[in-house]
């Protein structure tokens, strides 16, 4: 071989070899997240991302500096891609066109698009989680072989702070009342591989009259049906309430999915090919990024910050949508005033055979698995992980036995409805359970069955005021929930429906400060006295009446209260009284109470609740800061852990292991002391309730078993 042959084939193996190192790299620090972006390289497979403290060097593209891995194609979006194209949202002015991600985000004070990254441009943004200077390099992996070369390709120095996360601002409507955010997630804890996707965009809509007034008003947040689209976006505002948020989803059935499976990531839903989960936990991340989300628009951002009423919060949807609403309700209870769950799958797995029910399996695995476990994360998670962290999966998705053995929780106010021909949420195998449960735990619920409404129409029929008066309902006020009512249809609901409304607790309405019934618009809710007026809007009605989410009255397990029912306006006309003992989960049960014919302005009746005997400001003082405390240490454990009750020298009574279920698993003896080891060596491995009755009351706690 010649000279010249030589020469060439070495320029070529060099142009290759520069060819393959991303350049055009760019870095910049932003609210806690670090922006890069690079020019990918041509027959680009993936690109590895560097970091360190000091300035990178070859020596430096190691394993142990290496933060992520991205592949070609990074900048775009599978979620823009589908809902954003040129021929989706053509409502919207200017149009919004945006199928890529985006970085820079537009002016707030003007309308317009931002400019998404361009093809060609790979990018990632990452978190930070500890302050400091760092510098960054991308290399490139070109035919399996990854080139680690320094020629450019690196970024820094970048100071970074911890920091909130802000989402970018990128499209905002002509009439200023619309926009659109693309938030990043934190890729280190949020596993990616589900459908390759860490940004996710939220439309938000105000009141067309927000721009012109400093007044506060509600929050709804929009979780739409299957596969979770941006639903009802538009150019003009909110839809139903002052202030709205709608998300995306991709069939997670907004709640989350495995943090440890990797997921195939080349397409954005499920398909017959991808395979069942077999590794867990389940992890609640479509919630949490939406809580987080949630968390920057009520702490942070200014437009949004200084409007919301944080007592009215409230979350709606439909179909898959409708299970969104309700899991967002059973994991938040404290966090959402109400929620409208319309044709809601109940009971995903434990039921029987549905529709999506082998779609579930991938996504969380076998619906029998009891080795899958859900775990809570993110903003207002602690209560959830406390009282559900370590349950399996199957569990945690029956939302009707969540329901019936949760009696001690009040959940937002839940209104539902589902259709006795649905096939597609397939009834009787969802539905039907939810309202016996509800009904049976004094849960605070309206709405029922269209006999024959199928999938769409299964929300037709009910009273027009069960859902009106809900938009007035907000968490600093009590609200009632009704059982048993004489004028609903019969439960357990039939399997198989006629042609008629199956209606449940759709004619009361009550009052608040917010809403008048007979007349009166308020509530007393004291110390020592509470008074609402109820009327029902479809004639006179018996039902057991429960008074939920008291704001000042202090319910103490064990004592007398005295309930009566008297005229609106004097309450010395009483027609009705019983002195009740309030059960071991602090609820007083009018049973059998006379709810007289009314509407907003005439008619209704007073329920006023006094103790026999009153509680001082420091007896009350004392049940906020309950002296009762159960311990179990370890927590979880596996397969013994301590379990100590500490409250002075009451007895200790009817002490003992339960399953999430409700089953007895182990009677425990205190043996004249308060604190015994329990072995669960022949339990499987979940979530067990420690309970004892002690005095008047009786205490809880979660206990995880994990092997």
């Amino acid at each position: 071989m010649g000279k010249f042959p030589v020469i060439i084939l070495l320029l070529n193996l060099w142009f290759t070899a520069f060819s393959a190192t991303p350049t055009n790299i760019t870095g910049f620090f932003r609210s806690g997240q670090v922006f890069l972006t690079w020019d990918e390289v041509t027959g680009g497979e993936k690109y590895c991302i560097y970091r360190t403290t000091a300035f990178i060097t070859p020596a430096g593209l190691v394993d142990g500096n290496k933060v992520y891995e991205v592949i070609q194609g990074s900048s775009g979006n599978k979620v823009l891609k589908k809902y954003f194209d040129s021929t989706s949202k053509t409502d919207l002015v200017p149009r919004c066109i945006v199928t890529r991600n985006v970085i820079n985000p537009i002016d707030p004070a003007t309308s317009g698009t931002a400019t998404p990254v361009p093809e060609g441009t790979g990018m990632i943004v990452l978190t930070t989680h500890s302050t400091g200077t760092y510098y960054y390099a991308v290399t490139a992996v070109v035919g399996g072989t990854e080139e680690k070369t320094i020629n450019g390709n690196i970024s820094g120095p970048i100071f970074e702070t911890v920091q909130e996360p802000a989402p970018v601002l990128y499209w905002q409507s002509s009439t200023m009342n619309a926009r659109y955010y693309l938030q990043y997630l934190d890729v280190d804890s949020c596993n990616p591989t589900l459908n390759n996707m860490y940004a996710w965009p939220y439309w938000i809509g105000v009141n067309p009259t927000y721009n012109s007034e400093t007044k506060h008003g509600d929050l709804y947040l929009a979780v739409d049906g299957h596969p979770g689209g941006i639903g009802g976006a538009n150019n003009g505002g909110a839809l139903y309430s002052y202030i709205s948020v709608n998300s995306a989803d991709v069939s997670t059935w907004w709640f989350g999915y495995s943090s440890t499976f990797k997921y195939d990531t080349s397409h954005i839903e499920f398909s017959s090919n991808d395979s069942i989960v077999t590794s867990g936990p389940i992890v609640n991340y479509t919630q949490a990024r939406i809580m987080n989300f949630l968390k920057w628009m009520i702490q942070t951002e200014p437009y949004y910050s200084s409007r919301i009423d944080t007592n009215q919060i409230w979350v709606r949807g439909g179909s898959m949508g409708g299970m969104g609403a309700i899991n967002f309700c059973r994991t938040y209870p404290g966090f959402f005033c109400r929620g409208v769950a319309k044709v809601a799958p109940t009971d995903f797995f434990e039921a029987g055979v549905w529709q999506y029910i082998g779609e579930g399996e991938l996504i969380w695995g076998a619906r029998d698995n009891d080795a899958m476990t859900v775990e809570f994360r993110g903003w207002r998670s602690e209560w959830a992980q406390e009282y559900f962290g370590g349950m399996t999966v199957h569990e945690w998705l029956n939302a009707e036995d969540i329901y019936a053995n949760n009696q001690d929780v009040d959940y937002p106010f839940l209104f539902s409805v589902h259709g006795g021909a649905d096939g597609a949420v397939n009834y009787p195998v969802q539905g039907p359970g939810l309202y016996l449960a509800l009904n049976g735990a004094k849960h605070g619920f309206c709405g029922g069955v269209a006999g024959a409404g199928g999938h769409s129409t299964g929300a037709a029929g009910y009273y027009p005021y069960c859902e009106y008066m809900q938009r007035y309902l907000k968490k600093s006020s009590s609200y009632l929930a009704i059982s048993n009512a004489s004028g609903n249809a019969a439960l357990p609901l039939p399997d198989v429906c006629e042609d008629q409304i199956y209606n449940l607790n759709q004619q009361f309405i009550w009052s608040s400060a917010e809403y008048k019934v007979g007349n009166y618009q308020n509530q007393i809710d004291e110390l020592n006295r509470y008074e609402i007026v109820i009327a029902s809007t479809a004639g006179a009605t018996v039902a057991d009446i429960t008074p939920r989410r008291l704001q000042n009255f202090r319910i103490i397990p064990g004592n007398e209260y005295i309930v009566k029912k008297t005229a609106v306006n004097d309450v010395d006309a009483v027609s009705q009284i019983d002195t009740i003992t309030a059960d071991e989960y602090g609820l007083v049960t009018f049973t059998g109470f006379e709810v007289d014919s009314g509407g907003p302005n005439t008619g209704g009746c007073r329920f006023v609740m006094v103790p026999v005997e009153p509680i001082s400001d420091v007896t009350a003082q004392l049940l906020k800061n309950d002296g009762t405390l159960v311990t179990v240490s370890p927590n979880p454990f596996n397969p013994a852990t301590t379990i100590t009750i500490t409250n002075g020298e009451q007895r200790v009574t009817n002490f003992g292991v339960y399953t999430s279920n409700g089953k007895l698993v182990a009677a425990l003896k205190t043996s004249g002391h308060k604190s015994i080891v329990w072995d669960a060596s022949g339990q499987p491995s979940g979530v067990y309730v420690i309970k004892a009755t002690i005095g008047n009351r009786t205490v809880s706690k979660k206990a995880i078993l994990m092997r």
